[in-house]
């Protein structure tokens, strides 16, 4: 939860939906000025949708609805239209027909409830591949699809959107593979498109761009994909917030002696022929610049504070290790840089459970 918080506040995002998260029940909650949606099955881990919002996006929330533990929506308002988002986790392509029939149906139930003049945003996992070969429907899908053939899944997901009156937004801007793949294969030799950012074609104009933002790490198999809408929401102003000093930090010796040293040289300029109001000042200044010179802000909310340095240190290097997988041109390279990044991973989760053991 903290590193999914912690990258959507890195690229700046108002509306986050994740599929798969595996959490039992629906429910609603806040964690760092972030408002958290999410459904999942009654009593098993699987599948699993989250939507989250950003402090300003979740003051613009209206409502919201848990409709299975495959699809759920959100309705914000913005000073345009009202826009209704539906964050979907698809059956894959080995599933049973069956299964599949039933979401499909679900979920064109559940767009068709939503009111002809909201904006429609159709995010999540749809687990299908779209080629470039239109068939007729230019409204619908556009010329950059990256897959070989349309699978049984990608057929789906485009006869949804023409009976809905959606765009399938990935396939009408023009990126690089690596900006346009979303999904990386355990072995690391596949990467696929099935990841998609749909709107109603109404609204076509206002997406600006989609395309794959690599960099953002949370042990994931799928990367980053980000939609660009020109529309305004009506929130309320965000105050910029200063995380506490890092006390924990004056129990390692060098570290106290440090402090007390670079306290004492800022003290010395209190000789000075001072009244007591500018010498308050100047010792308060002293105290708080000498904390944060030395010492240094903590790392994570009130709530991660059971978080170690040396844990966020290693989701930092784990970071740079996908960077350096995703950036190899050769398969031996990439391949061992694969295997260091899953070590970094298995020691991420190691470290987190012995921090909320001791924390």
């Amino acid at each position: 939860m903290a590193q999914v918080l912690r990258e959507m506040q890195a690229y700046r995002l108002e509306v986050l939906g994740v599929s798969q998260m595996r959490w039992t029940g629906q429910g609603q909650f806040s964690s760092d000025g972030i408002t958290v949606l999410y459904s999942g099955h009654e009593d098993q881990h699987t599948h699993g949708v989250w939507i989250f919002l950003s402090k300003g996006a979740a003051s613009a929330l209206i409502g919201w609805k848990p409709v299975s533990h495959r699809i759920v929506t959100a309705r914000l308002q913005t000073q345009q239209a009202k826009v209704t988002v539906v964050q979907v986790y698809a059956p894959t392509e080995a599933e049973e027909d069956s299964v599949k029939e039933e979401f499909y149906t679900q979920l064109q139930a559940t767009l068709d409830e939503i009111p002809s003049y909201d904006m429609k945003l159709l995010l999540g996992d749809f687990n299908a591949e779209i080629d470039s070969d239109r068939r007729g429907q230019n409204i619908n899908v556009g010329p950059h699809g990256t897959a070989w053939a349309t699978s049984n899944n990608g057929e789906k997901i485009t006869n949804l959107c023409v009976s809905s009156g959606l765009t399938i937004g990935n396939t009408f801007f023009k990126h690089k593979a690596i900006h346009k793949k979303t999904w990386l294969s355990p072995d690391n030799n596949t990467r696929n498109e099935i990841d998609y950012i749909c709107i109603n074609t109404r609204w076509g104009s206002s997406l600006a761009d989609v395309r794959v933002f690599r960099g953002a790490d949370v042990s994931s198999d799928h990367y980053l994909l980000v939609g660009k809408i020109r529309l305004k929401l009506k929130r309320i102003a965000k105050k910029k917030t200063v995380g506490p000093v890092a006390v924990g930090k004056r129990k390692d010796p060098d570290t106290s002696h440090s402090y007390e040293l670079e306290l004492s040289n800022r003290f010395s300029v209190l000789q000075q022929d001072l009244s007591i109001e500018e010498k308050w000042e100047l010792f308060s200044t002293s105290v708080r610049n000498s904390a944060e010179t030395v010492i240094g802000r903590r790392r994570g909310t009130n709530r991660e504070r059971w978080i170690s340095d040396r844990t966020w240190n290693l989701i930092d290097d784990r970071k740079e290790a996908k960077k350096r997988k995703d950036q190899e041109y050769t398969r031996a390279n990439a391949k061992a840089e694969a295997l260091n990044y899953r070590n970094l991973d298995k020691e991420v989760k190691k470290s987190c459970k012995q921090d909320k053991r001791t924390g």
